[in-house]
C-alpha cells in the first residue's frame, strides 16, 4: 500500500501509532523522521524495546541533521519516550536550558530509561540556568520534574526532607528501582509519604524493604478514614484492613513497642 519503510510519508508515520512497534530496528533506521509531527507520533508510543529506542533516536538525529547538543525544547517534547534511546554520553551534551524548558512535559511520561540514563537526565536540571543544586529544590520543582525525580542519586535521595518528599509524584516513586528505593529511603522518610505515594509502591519495592521500613509504610497505608488500601502486596493489604477502633489502638501499641 505505501511501499518500503523508507518511502513512508510524514502523514503515514503519524498514523502508525502502536503498529510501528512491529518494525524492526533496521526498518526504523530507514524511516525519514524530519518533521516534528512525525517524531512526536513515534515519541508518544511507550512500548518500544531498548533496541528500537536506540534506532529511533539515531534516526531522528540522522534525518534532522542535528547533534544531541543542538536539540531544543520543542524537539525534546516531540521525542518523548524516544529520549530513552539516547546514550548517556549523548545525554550529557544536551542543552541544560532547553531540556529544562521541556521537563514539565517529559516529567509526565512513564519513561523506560535505564537508571544511568535517568541519573544523567536529572543531572542536567542542576545547571544554574535550570533548577540549580538538588539541595535547593522545593516541592514545586519535584512536581514539575515528575518522573525524573526517580533519577536522583542515592545520596541526594536519602537527604530529602519532608517538603521535598511531598512534591515527588506517585509515578516517580513507582519507577525507582527496588534496591535503590530500599537503600535511599529511610524509615523516617517513608513515614512522610502521602497515602497516594505509599500506594504507588510496587510489590517488588515492598519486598526489598527492611522490617522497619515496612512498618513505616503500613502506618501510612492504615485506612483511618475508611478508604480501602489499594496495593498488590498481600502483606500490606492485610495490615491496612483493620477497621475496629480497639484493634487500631492495640495495633499502634504493638508497633510502638517494636519501634522503641
Amino acid at each position: 500500500m505505501y511501499g518500503p519503510v523508507s518511502s513512508f510519508s510524514p502523514s503515514v508515520i503519524a498514523q502508525l501509532g502502536e503498529i510501528a512497534t512491529e518494525l524492526s530496528p533496521e526498518e526504523l533506521i530507514a524511516l525519514r523522521l524530519v518533521e516534528q509531527s512525525s517524531i512526536a507520533s513515534m515519541g508518544a508510543v511507550s512500548t518500544w524495546n531498548t533496541r528500537q529506542l536506540t534506532a529511533l533516536f539515531t534516526t531522528v538525529l540522522n534525518s534532522t541533521k542535528l547533534t544531541p547538543s543542538r536539540l531544543d525544547s520543542n524537539m525534546f517534547v516531540a521525542l518523548g519516550h524516544i529520549l530513552c534511546g539516547a546514550k548517556t554520553t549523548e545525554i550529557n551534551t544536551f542543552n541544560n536550558v532547553e531540556f529544562g524548558k521541556a521537563v514539565l512535559w517529559l516529567g509526565q511520561l512513564r519513561l523506560s530509561c535505564s537508571e544511568e540514563q535517568m541519573l544523567a537526565l536529572v543531572q542536567l536540571l542542576t545547571h544554574s540556568l535550570a533548577f540549580g543544586p538538588m539541595s535547593s529544590w522545593n516541592a514545586d520543582v519535584f512536581i514539575e520534574i515528575g518522573v525524573l525525580a526517580a533519577g536522583l542519586p542515592d545520596i541526594a535521595m536519602s537527604a530529602l526532607v519532608k517538603e521535598q518528599i511531598e512534591g515527588i509524584t506517585p509515578m516517580a516513586i513507582s519507577i525507582i528501582p527496588p534496591e535503590k528505593f530500599a537503600v535511599a529511603f529511610s524509615q523516617s522518610q517513608i513515614s512522610m509519604f502521602s497515602y497516594e505515594q505509599a500506594v504507588a509502591l510496587t510489590p517488588q519495592q515492598v519486598s526489598a524493604l527492611r522490617d522497619l521500613q515496612r512498618t513505616a509504610l503500613a502506618m501510612v497505608l492504615a485506612p483511618w478514614d475508611g478508604r480501602p488500601v489499594i496495593t498488590k502486596d498481600p502483606t500490606v493489604r492485610s495490615l491496612g484492613q483493620i477497621h475496629n477502633p480497639l484493634c487500631l489502638i492495640l495495633g499502634l501499641l504493638m508497633l510502638l513497642i517494636v519501634l522503641f
